[in-house]
């Protein structure tokens, strides 16, 4: 009889600590565990009846061994033992199960609502880890909203293993604070549709220059910021002004025509539109302009051919080898001799640009002319010969000459030349300069040199 009755208390033990493992909705990790109880989250609970109770939950005993469901909600403050439940559960999440071949069903946390347009998060790819591409946001001012119900407000950075959503950190003058999938209900931006554009404006501008558009409502004067620009350089689709009142404006040639940008030497540059993009203008006469062409029609045919003649680890080498030589020379280190050896076209061009724009310059052209400094030019002439042997490799060696237009303004006539052929080139419209042909031989030689084009198309547009 003894015995008997230490079975039956034993099978009664047994299916009352079933009962207990069974009633919980949310998988035991998603409790956060603190000695014998866990924290207060929102939850739920069901009685037996089916009644379901919302406010807050928190469990006593131990993940294996739940005792007791503490329950706050409508003014109420009631202990439940798990049998007398239902269930229970946290709210503001919802379980689901995926399969998995290697350890069978798998918890996944869904119902995180993102309370920010998916458009706003600025995703970039920082590693790879256990062969998963990790990927992480651009801080912005954000916050997330824990299980528990509170609020946590500061740089927003989320973070992924390839398509999944893996944690958020949040940073603030508190210090930095890393978050798990489990542990949030809501996240987004502090950030209105309005000044997210704005933030998304600046950062594309990058350095502005003081500058002013010209409109149908006359010139508007603040700063401007170039970007969109083609691979060589010599065009942009796109600009941004920022006026007096702060705000940042984005333009295309749809809608302003010309712009004027001042660099860091105090010169004036203009820029017209042309085939759906803007390009400098170096003369704007009475009858003729002067402006580069962003589509070249013509091969440099010396440049390719020594292009052909060094392949594109040749042009990385001796690229590097004249960063080097500069560093010894001036006693400097840079990394941008190694920037050079695993760096993509397009990110060389990032670095020579971004390299002109630090200097104070707005192209490279620019800087090659009439920077003072040498480290400046041979680290400039470095990476562009490095992209001169990438482009070369990858078009088969075709390098176009840089190229400018000289366009007739009454009659739309267009003349293309460019530095190696300009003699044969302008000597056409020089003839036809009375002035030009009354001149000494060696007067009329100035004019046919490159580096006066724009002397030259004042004499020109003084004629016609």
């Amino acid at each position: 009889m003894k015995k008997l009755k230490s079975v039956l208390l034993l099978c009664l033990l047994l299916f009352v600590q079933n009962s207990f493992s069974q009633v919980s909705d949310t998988p035991s990790s998603y409790y956060k565990w603190k000695g014998s109880k866990t924290e207060t989250h929102a939850g739920y609970v069901v009685l037996k009846s089916g009644k379901r109770l919302d406010g807050e939950i928190r469990l006593k005993g131990s993940e294996s061994a739940i005792t007791e469901i503490e329950f706050t909600g409508d003014g109420k403050d009631i202990s439940f033992p798990p049998a007398a439940l239902q269930s229970y559960g946290l709210t503001g999440i919802v379980i689901q199960t995926q399969s998995s071949s290697a350890s069978g069903p798998v918890a996944v946390l869904t119902g995180l609502t993102n309370d920010s347009p998916e458009e706003m998060y600025d995703w970039k790819f920082v590693g790879v880890v256990m062969n998963k591409n990790i990927y992480s946001t651009t801080p912005r001012n954000g916050y997330v909203i824990l299980t528990d119900g509170s609020r946590h407000d500061g740089e927003l950075k989320l973070k992924r293993k390839e398509d999944e959503l893996d944690g958020f950190e949040i940073k603030s003058e508190g210090g930095k604070e890393k978050y798990d999938v489990s542990e949030v209900t809501h996240y987004g931006y502090n950030l209105s549709d309005d000044e997210f554009q704005q933030q998304e404006l600046a950062r594309e501008a990058g350095k502005m220059f003081p500058g002013k558009i010209v409109g149908s409502s006359g010139e508007l004067s603040g700063e401007i910021g170039l970007f969109g620009a083609n691979p060589g350089g010599m065009s942009y689709s796109k600009f941004t002004f920022k006026g007096n009142n702060g705000a940042i404006t984005e333009y295309d040639p749809s809608a302003i025509q010309a712009f004027y940008v001042t660099d860091s030497k105090g010169n004036e540059l203009k820029y017209i539109a042309f085939k759906g993009v803007y390009v400098e203008q170096d003369f704007d006469g009475n009858t003729f302009s002067l402006f580069r062409n962003p589509t070249p029609t013509t091969v440099n045919e010396f440049a390719t051919n020594m292009a052909k003649t060094v392949t594109q680890a040749g042009t990385t080498a001796a690229a590097t080898a004249i960063m080097q030589a500069d560093q010894k020379k001036n006693n400097y280190d840079s990394n941008i001799d190694s920037i050079i050896r695993v760096s993509s076209t397009e990110d060389l061009y990032k670095v020579r640009d971004g390299l002109v724009a630090l200097s104070g310059y707005t192209s490279y052209d620019e800087a090659m002319e009439k920077s003072d400094s040498e480290s400046l030019k041979n680290n400039l002439g470095a990476l562009q010969l490095a992209i001169a042997g990438r482009e070369s490799a990858a078009s088969q060696g075709a390098i176009m000459n840089e190229e400018w237009i000289i366009q007739n303004k009454k009659t739309g006539e267009q003349t293309i030349v460019y530095k190696s052929s300009f003699k044969d080139q302008i000597e056409p419209l020089l003839k036809g300069c009375y002035e030009y042909l009354t001149m000494e031989k060696s007067q009329q030689n100035d004019y046919s040199k490159w580096s006066n084009i724009v002397e030259t198309m004042k004499l020109i547009d003084a004629c016609y």
